[in-house]
């Protein structure tokens, strides 16, 4: 798999973008408290970097990563865990190449 430079420029930005919201989440936390609106940011800003990441080889590759992504979610959603999610993806996507899917 490979990635286009301009891609890779946009993966970094937005991962600098969540750091310094999650950042900037802290901070507000230190001064303001633990408001319910900076929490759900804190909580999601790691997620928006996995989907960034995960885009690429999604739009770029296709077959094997679309079944992997959607295994991914519908394990994660049913187990309730990013961990058993992440090793559902990876078998799903072995799988799939083995089965002779792009």
């Amino acid at each position: 798999m490979s990635a286009h430079p301009e891609t890779l420029i946009a993966i970094l930005v937005m991962a600098l973008a969540a750091m310094a919201a999650k950042g900037g989440g802290f901070l507000a936390m230190r001064w303001l408290g633990r408001h319910r609106f900076i929490v759900a940011v804190l909580d999601h800003a790691p997620g928006a970097v996995l989907v960034s990441a995960a885009v690429v080889p999604l739009t770029q590759s296709g077959g094997a990563f679309v079944v992997g992504a959607v295994v991914a979610a519908v394990v994660t959603r049913t187990a309730g865990g990013f961990t058993p999610g992440l090793f559902a993806a990876v078998g799903a996507v072995a799988l799939a190449r083995w089965a002779g899917l792009p």
